[in-house]
């Protein structure tokens, strides 16, 4: 699932400021030694799988008060350090601890899928320590996933005007719910015999407040469900998103009626019968605005161009 690449970078190249700025991984802004020390997730100076790749960031002076800004919101309580959990949490923007060192993700290529089906883009990450690397977002991930940290979001302390030049989520942007994906308890034998079946939905409130009382509702046809997975948006057109769910798969949607304890028949139009590998990668385009250049093959299961 993860993909990483290796590239080999002779010493005899590196200029001694040049090889100083690999090796050094203490934090530049000095009073905050220490801050990322982890109990259950050592810090380690090197990162043989990609330290090739990192050069000195020649526009470091760009980023510098961006990184001291979150170093601020950390001391005071106003972003915290997460584990990470999911690719979707790499986005321009946001911020991680890798191996110690605060990096920031300046810049995300286009999201495309690779040779092995998988969504994956170049980035532009900007180290604290002064260097930058322009390594794959899974690469990124993989690392993340061994020895790194995610940092929350705090949208009112960082430079706005450099935080939107760079595509960043900011305070005018607006927080309009959740992307959900759900699984079906239901007994039903024509329901529990599907694996691949889930629900694709959205909320403006929390997703557990809005299925509750699931096992009333036909829209959840009328049985208990299972959270999978969730991603936060910020500017989205829900009747837009819908309409892109329902064009991309709307040849696997679940074509069943199930009726209300009144005895009223409906046909929910949110469950769709597709691996979640799937819906995940269509999930990602559809946030990223690529979705539009592909489609999803039903009878080989998996997205293809268009």
């Amino acid at each position: 699932m993860i993909q990483t690449s290796t590239v080999s970078y002779p010493t005899s190249h590196k200029s001694a400021l040049f090889h100083d700025l690999l090796e050094d991984d203490l934090d530049i802004f000095g009073d905050d030694e220490g801050l990322f020390d982890f109990r259950h997730t050592p810090k380690v100076t090197t990162m043989p799988d990609y330290v090739a790749s990192r050069k000195p960031c020649e526009d470091f002076e760009d980023f510098e008060s961006v990184l001291k800004s979150c170093q601020a919101d950390l001391k005071h309580g106003k972003r915290k350090i997460k584990d990470f959990k999911n690719e979707q949490q790499i986005d321009v923007g946001y911020f991680f601890v890798l191996n110690g060192i605060l990096v920031y993700v300046a810049e995300v290529e286009e999201r495309k899928l690779d040779k092995s089906g998988k969504m994956n883009a170049r980035l532009r990450c900007i180290f604290e320590n002064g260097t930058e690397s322009d390594m794959l977002l899974r690469s990124l991930a993989a690392e993340l996933y061994k020895n790194g940290k995610r940092i929350t979001e705090n949208h009112g302390n960082v430079n706005a005007a450099l935080q939107k030049s760079l595509g960043a989520i900011i305070e005018e942007d607006k927080e309009t719910g959740f992307i959900y994906v759900l699984k079906s308890k239901s007994s039903r034998e024509e329901i529990a015999s599907l694996d691949n079946l889930y629900k694709i939905g959205y909320s403006r409130t929390a997703v557990a407040e809005r299925i509750k009382h699931a096992a009333k509702k036909p829209t959840y046809l009328m049985a208990e469900v299972e959270y999978v997975a969730g991603w936060k948006c910020y500017n989205m057109n829900t009747q837009k998103f819908e309409q892109l769910i329902h064009n991309f798969f709307g040849s696997s949607c679940l074509n069943i009626d199930v009726f209300d304890e009144k005895g009223k028949r409906y046909t929910p139009r949110e469950w769709f019968i597709a691996p979640y590998e799937v819906i995940e990668k269509a999930i990602a385009l559809i946030i990223s605005g690529e979705v539009v250049k592909y489609r999803y093959d039903v009878d080989e299961e998996r997205i293809v161009g268009r």
